[in-house]
C-alpha cells in the first residue's frame, strides 16, 4: 500500500498531537483549587488549612479556596469531593473520623477508602491524657493501678471518635472498670472535668492551658509516635505503658480515586513544598499540630491500617454500628 504525502501528514500530526494532548490534559493546576474542610471556621485545624492554601496560592498562581463543610464526622466533605470532577482541583482535608470512623460504623456511609486517591499526610492531632486531681499517682502505671483499686469508681469523658475510641483501648488494655460519659463536643467535657464529674480524658491543645493553670489536672501521656515539641516532659503513650493504643488521630488531603496519577504528583510537590515553608510551621506549632508531609503511597499505607485499627476499637468499645 502506497502512502500519499497527505496520508503522511496526518499520521504524523496524529502522532504528535497525542503526548500534547495527554500533557494538556494532565497540567495542574489549571483553574481555581478548592480544600474541602470537615472543620468550622476558626479552630486549630480551619488555621492551618488556611495557612497551606496561602502558600500554595502563592506558589501556583491560582486561587486556593477553603471551604468548610463540617457535619457527620466529616462524611459531609467526604461526599461533596466525590460528586467534584476527578481533576485535583477539589482536595479533602480528611481526617480518621471520615475515612477511618465512619466506613467502620455506619452500616451505609455513602463511600469507601477506595472511592479515594492519597496525595500526602498533612498533619497528625496531639491528643494529651489528662486526670483529674482525685485520682493520684505522677504516672499513667500509677493512675491505672489506683483506677483498678476501685472498679466502678472514676469515668472518662469523649467528645470525638478517636478520644473515645483511644480511651477504651487504654481501658480494656489495662483492664481497668471505668464508665464512658459522652459528649458532643470536647468544651463541654471540660467544663465536667473541671467540676470533677468525669475524672479522664483526652484533651487537645486548645484547652491545655485552662487545665494546667491551677494545678488540678496533669497530663500523663500523649496520642503520637513522638513526644510532642510543645510539653517534651509528656511521655508518648507507648512510653507510659500502654502500646496497645493504635489509633491515630491523623489529618491527609486525598482526591477523588480516578485523578490522574500525574496530577497527583503534582499536587503532592505542591503540598509538600507548602508544608516546608516557614509560616505554614510556625501556625502548626502554636496549634499543637504535627506536620507530617509524606509520599501518595506512605499516606496510602496509614489509611488502610488505621481502617482497620479503628474498626478493631469499635469492636473493642462495643460500640454499634449505625444505620
Amino acid at each position: 500500500m502506497t502512502l500519499t504525502r497527505r496520508h503522511l501528514l496526518l499520521t504524523t500530526a496524529a502522532a504528535t498531537a497525542w503526548p500534547l494532548s495527554s500533557l494538556a490534559q494532565s497540567a495542574w493546576p489549571s483553574k481555581p483549587i478548592r480544600i474541602l474542610t470537615p472543620f468550622t471556621a476558626g479552630g486549630a485545624s480551619d488555621v492551618i488549612a488556611r495557612a497551606l492554601a496561602t502558600n500554595l496560592q502563592t506558589a501556583l498562581k491560582v486561587p486556593v479556596n477553603i471551604e468548610p463543610k463540617p457535619g457527620a464526622d466529616g462524611a459531609l466533605a467526604a461526599q461533596e469531593l466525590l460528586r467534584q470532577p476527578a481533576d485535583g482541583h477539589t482536595l479533602f482535608f480528611a481526617t480518621s473520623s471520615a475515612l477511618s470512623y465512619v466506613p467502620n460504623i455506619r452500616k451505609a456511609p455513602g463511600y469507601a477508602l477506595a472511592d479515594f486517591a492519597p496525595v500526602s499526610m498533612f498533619v497528625t492531632f496531639s491528643f494529651y491524657l489528662m486526670v483529674h486531681e482525685s485520682i493520684p499517682g505522677k504516672t499513667l502505671a500509677e493512675a491505672i493501678a489506683h483506677i483498678k483499686a476501685n472498679p466502678g469508681k472514676y469515668s472518662y469523658a469523649a467528645g470525638n471518635s478517636t478520644v473515645l475510641l483511644g480511651a477504651a483501648q487504654l481501658v480494656s488494655a489495662a483492664g481497668a472498670d471505668m464508665t464512658h460519659a459522652p459528649y458532643k463536643g470536647e468544651s463541654q467535657a471540660v467544663v465536667d472535668l473541671v467540676g470533677g464529674r468525669v475524672h479522664m480524658m483526652w484533651s487537645s491543645p486548645s484547652v491545655m492551658p485552662a487545665l494546667m493553670k491551677d494545678g488540678k489536672f496533669r497530663p500523663l501521656a500523649v496520642m503520637l509516635p513522638e513526644r510532642s515539641t510543645a510539653l517534651p516532659e509528656v511521655p508518648t503513650i507507648a512510653e507510659a505503658g500502654s502500646p496497645l493504643v493504635n489509633v491515630v488521630p491523623w489529618g491527609g488531603i486525598v482526591v477523588q480515586a480516578a485523578t490522574p496519577p500525574a496530577v497527583i504528583a503534582a499536587a503532592n510537590k505542591a503540598l509538600r513544598d507548602a508544608m516546608a515553608q516557614p509560616d505554614t510551621r510556625a501556625v502548626a506549632d502554636k496549634a499543637g499540630l504535627v506536620l507530617r508531609p509524606s509520599t501518595p503511597e506512605a499516606l496510602g499505607k496509614l489509611m488502610q491500617e488505621q481502617l482497620l485499627a479503628y474498626g478493631n476499637a469499635i469492636k473493642l468499645a462495643k460500640i454499634p454500628q449505625e444505620s
